[in-house]
């Protein structure tokens, strides 16, 4: 931990986005400040305190060290590696590039790179740009670098399977998921918060035994689909209709549409590492787990 009044100053980029949010519209706490970085205006829910830095592209290493100056580590949320790559293969490595000359020029003493699980094996066109992202930063090896491979992470206001699963099981339709059971994990995004949080007090000692190790954060807990749009209805006092469709034939309507890995998304199972490696190396725990931490859905669909 950093000593009595000391600040840990945290720059985290793409500060526009779901999971920043997450992170920077609560109060960071005694030891922690914040600067959000961001291609985009200073946002309305941003608390007045937090500095906010507009650049005009991440490629620029020195409009980065301008937004980078006085930090101690930096969390790299910013950009799409798959929307990046379907418009620039390269595009998303001259953004690393950029980070690491900025992170060298202004003594930077860490990075977390949020990267994705997908990024294990590196298949398809996100998982082997999140790779090839990881391996870029590995690479720098004078730079003490964190990397977490995030599962699907969810809260208020998140996208994609999540969120439309969350719609559907709230509607009087049937749901093919029923038979859904392989347990997958998931990040909620106020635990992602409180990881990020951790690792940046987390003190020399532990960040130099960290330093180029890769880690997998989830809640601790896994749930299969079936379990989730049951929890998922329970917020708004409905029992959804689920039809035990097999998996098999789902996939198979999945290859036939092009929709192969949106289907491996409700039946294929997501296994992480142990959350106690991150106890272990940062003395992280998650603190909240379903369905307590599904309870945004009850306030509001539109949310998810």
């Amino acid at each position: 931990m950093t000593r009595e009044n000391e600040k840990v100053r945290l720059a985290v980029t793409g500060a526009t986005g779901f999971i920043a949010r997450g992170l920077l519209a609560e109060a960071p706490g005694t030891h922690l400040e914040y600067r959000a970085v961001s291609r985009h205006s200073r946002p309305a829910w941003l608390p007045p305190a937090t500095d906010w830095t507009r650049i005009p592209s991440y490629s620029d290493p020195a409009a980065l060290e301008g937004a980078f100056s006085g930090s101690d580590f930096v969390l790299h949320l910013a950009d799409d590696p798959s929307r990046l790559a379907a418009r620039d293969p390269q595009a998303g490595l001259r953004n690393a590039d950029a980070i690491i000359a900025a992170a060298r020029e202004t003594g930077m003493k860490g990075i977390i790179l949020a990267s994705s699980v997908y990024a294990r094996e590196g298949r398809g066109a996100y998982g082997a740009a999140k790779r090839a992202l990881e391996e870029r930063f590995m690479a720098a090896g004078d730079l003490k670098t964190v990397i977490l491979r995030l599962p699907p992470v969810y809260g208020p206001g998140c996208r994609g399977g999540f969120a439309a699963l969350a719609r559907l099981s709230q509607k009087p339709i049937p749901l093919p998921v029923g038979a859904a059971r392989a347990p997958r994990a998931y990040l909620s995004r106020t635990n992602l918060a409180s990881l990020v949080r951790t690792i940046a007090l987390a003190g020399s000692e532990r960040w130099a035994a960290a330093a180029g190790r890769v880690f997998e954060p989830w809640d601790g807990q896994a749930i299969s689909t079936r379990e989730l749009a049951i929890m998922m209805g329970a917020q708004r006092g409905r029992a959804p209709l689920l039809l035990p469709v097999p998996p098999n034939f789902l996939r198979a309507i999945g290859s036939a549409t092009g929709r192969r890995d949106l289907v491996g998304g409700i039946v294929d199972g997501l296994e992480m590492a142990p959350v106690q490696e991150l106890t272990t190396a940062f003395g992280w725990r998650p603190v909240e787990q379903m369905p307590q931490s599904l309870a945004f859905l009850g306030e509001d669909i539109s949310n998810a």
